[in-house]
């Protein structure tokens, strides 16, 4: 019966993406490793069924999004009002660098930061009535 389960975890890992700009930081290479952890003997593995077929099914509603398609969002919003562009650039390896370079400051200042000059630049271009 390992036999399936090792089947549909190979099968999970073809749908999850790997986050190349964050080298082994991302869930996609944590997800595969601890396949190949669990699964060590592959079809021929003893694992835990129950635990086994949880995580396989709470993996497997996050790779096909359900929970993001049942409560669509209006506006995507986060704590620091960063765009998930910027905040997926920041936490690449890359970003991570570049905000070691910058010292002691915290994220939430560097945010707090940059939104302020782009806030300063788009009331500074307006025309006054």
């Amino acid at each position: 019966m390992s036999a399936s389960r090792y089947r549909n975890f190979l099968q999970l890992c073809e749908k999850w993406p790997v986050d190349k700009s964050r080298g082994e930081r991302n869930l996609g290479s944590l997800l595969r490793k601890r396949i190949m952890e669990s699964f060590s003997k592959a079809e021929a593995s003893v694992v835990d069924e129950i635990t086994c077929d949880r995580a396989y099914t709470s993996l497997q509603r996050i790779v096909a999004d359900v929970h993001r398609n049942k409560w669509i969002r209006t506006q995507t919003t986060n704590a620091t009002g960063a765009s998930a562009e910027s905040l997926h650039q920041t936490l690449s390896d890359e970003g991570l660098k570049e905000i070691k370079e910058e010292g002691s400051k915290g994220l939430t200042t560097i945010y707090k930061e940059k939104a302020m000059s782009v806030t300063s630049s788009f009331t500074s271009g307006k025309k006054k009535d």
